[in-house]
């Protein structure tokens, strides 16, 4: 596999990951480990948004599309702290 399909691949894993942890940790019972697993899902956000980034720079990612998903990163971000915000005040 090329370094742009590697590219492509881990920037698929991360956005993956971030909906996976947010599901994985709505089911463990306990608002410590919800929040737990939105800080995990917020880390693999960043990851999406530094991976879209560095696709735009090199060119292998459309500056459109790459400006699309750096916009829905900061949505990502901004819902995920309001809820960890949320999780912690009910905890």
């Amino acid at each position: 596999m090329c370094a742009e399909g590697d590219l492509k691949s881990q920037l698929r894993r991360a956005a993956i990951s971030v909906v996976s942890n947010i599901a994985e940790g709505s089911e463990h019972g306990s608002d410590r480990e919800f929040h737990r697993f939105l800080i995990m899902a917020n880390a693999s956000n960043a990851e999406v948004l530094a991976q879209a980034m560095i696709a735009q720079d090199i060119g292998w990612l459309e500056i459109e599309v790459a400006d699309q998903i750096i916009v829905q990163s900061g949505i990502v971000c901004r819902m995920l702290n309001r809820l960890m915000v949320a999780v912690n005040a009910s905890g």
